[in-house]
């Protein structure tokens, strides 16, 4: 606008110099040389500059196919290339832990304030038919990379991944640590691998309906992970999950979804196993010099069912593995169970993962997130032999383990959550004989504050 008006105000002085121009001076005649000068000069400088207008916009319409787009969402930080074959995604999970201990408990450890999960993610693709996901994790202290993968997807009912993973057996061990709805898992996930190293082949047999997983692995302890293979042995693993109503969405049981887990392969050289309590608490001490040996069979079926703001997860685990002392070597067996109930009481939809609040935090424009109550009660038991053949000590490690535990929820929005669960445990066996010969009841409030994008 300012160059249209410079440019008439010149014509309008040359108009005016040529009225006059049987008066004019050699002087004046230069002077309407320059203005012609200067005119030619806007003319060409506009033209210049209306190209470049019109190249930005066939740019910004046809952008060049190495052009790259950075977003920031409820899914992380991401790079990702114009055509969608090459991806960077950039996450974290932080959970910090408030856990206090009430009553004159047999827990070992102290009330305390800790970082539970510090995990930065770094996920994506790379030309288009392969994914990554690397999640080292820092809290409690120490450094250890729990996933480290790359998955091949050129098939729909085949995927190929191989790294460090979780092994396909546990329901719940299979869900994010930010979907769960109580701050610990359940005892049946006692029983399961963690992460393991290996290779796995996925997909669906029926599209939205039936799905599986068969892996080799190097094989680690239940509720476990390892970045070293311990034997020249493997582990041998799949899953069954069938969802048959899912499509359906207006089907009441379109939520529905059922399976089994499986696990099979040698125990020699793995480090014994570890079995917590929802406050953390070993239960069972293993005996000195016992190892072990031998095989190892898994079994875990499972499902779970999600109607509206309903949901309920039921799982059952067993493993039987071989314990050595000495030159005696015997079969020890684990049962664990647990159902869970949860409602949120905002009204979102419940799944397997997190619920979206309809109304993010802002009380300004009357957003309070959502709010979820659940409970869970499981139990946990060991075999006689564990006990009778010298393995453990029977007042010092529990031969079963039963847990109630409630929690509240508030989902402040998409990605910060706020949960408080009381967890109460009590034992059979595991204390001395002369008061009854039971462990003391664990009781334990954690609150937890988490904030994860991925």
């Amino acid at each position: 606008m300012h160059r249209t008006k410079t440019i008439s105000q010149i014509l309008v002085g040359l108009a005016l110099t040529a009225m006059f121009a049987p008066a004019q001076t050699l002087t004046t005649q230069q002077e309407i040389d320059q203005l012609r000068q200067q005119l030619d000069q806007l003319e060409q400088k506009q033209k210049t500059d209306e190209a470049a207008a019109a190249a930005t916009a066939a740019t910004a319409a046809n952008p060049a196919p190495n052009a790259a787009a950075v977003t920031a969402d409820t899914g992380g930080f991401t790079i990702r290339s114009h055509d969608g074959d090459f991806v960077l995604k950039i996450g974290a999970d932080i959970q910090v832990d408030n856990r206090s201990f009430f009553g004159t408990g047999s827990q070992s450890l102290s009330d305390t304030i800790l970082l539970r999960r510090v995990r930065p993610t770094f996920s994506g693709t790379i030309y288009h038919y392969v994914d990554y996901f690397i999640r080292p994790d820092f809290g409690q202290g120490t450094t250890v990379i729990y996933d480290a993968y790359a998955e091949l997807k050129y098939f729909s009912r085949v995927k190929l991944r191989v790294g460090k993973f979780k092994p396909p057996v546990g329901l719940e061990r299979l869900q994010s640590d930010d979907d769960t709805s109580f701050n610990e898992r359940g005892l049946p996930t006692l029983l399961v691998p963690s992460r393991d190293i290996g290779f796995q082949f996925s997909g669906d047999v029926i599209q939205n309906r039936v799905s599986y997983a068969v892996g080799v692995f190097n094989g680690v302890p239940d509720n476990s992970l390892s970045d070293a293979a311990v034997s020249s042995h493997r582990d041998y693993a799949a899953r069954l999950f069938l969802t048959p109503f899912q499509p359906e969405s207006t089907n009441p049981l379109s939520g529905l979804g059922f399976g089994l887990g499986v696990s099979s392969g040698s125990v020699d050289g793995e480090a014994l196993p570890s079995y917590k309590t929802f406050g953390q608490n070993a239960f069972i001490t293993f005996a000195s010099g016992v190892t072990e040996a031998g095989h190892r069979t898994r079994l875990a079926p499972q499902s779970y069912y999600y109607l509206g703001p309903f949901g309920l997860l039921a799982e059952y685990g067993l493993t039987e593995e071989g314990l050595q002392k000495g030159n005696f070597r015997t079969d020890v067996g684990y049962r664990a169970w647990q159902t869970g109930a949860s409602y949120l009481l905002t009204g979102e939809k419940k799944s397997f993962g997190s619920p979206t609040p309809r109304h993010s935090f802002d009380p300004k424009n009357g957003g309070w997130g959502a709010w979820e109550l659940a409970f869970r009660v499981g139990g946990f038991a060991a075999d006689q032999a564990l006990y009778g053949d010298g393995f453990a000590s029977p007042t010092a490690s529990a031969r079963e383990a039963h847990e109630r535990v409630g929690s509240l929820n508030w989902y402040l929005n998409r990605l910060f959550r706020v949960g408080v669960d009381y967890g109460n445990t009590d034992f059979g066996g595991g204390g001395a004989l002369n008061l009854g010969g039971n462990r003391n009841e664990e009781k334990v409030v954690i609150i937890r504050f988490q904030i994860n994008f991925i």
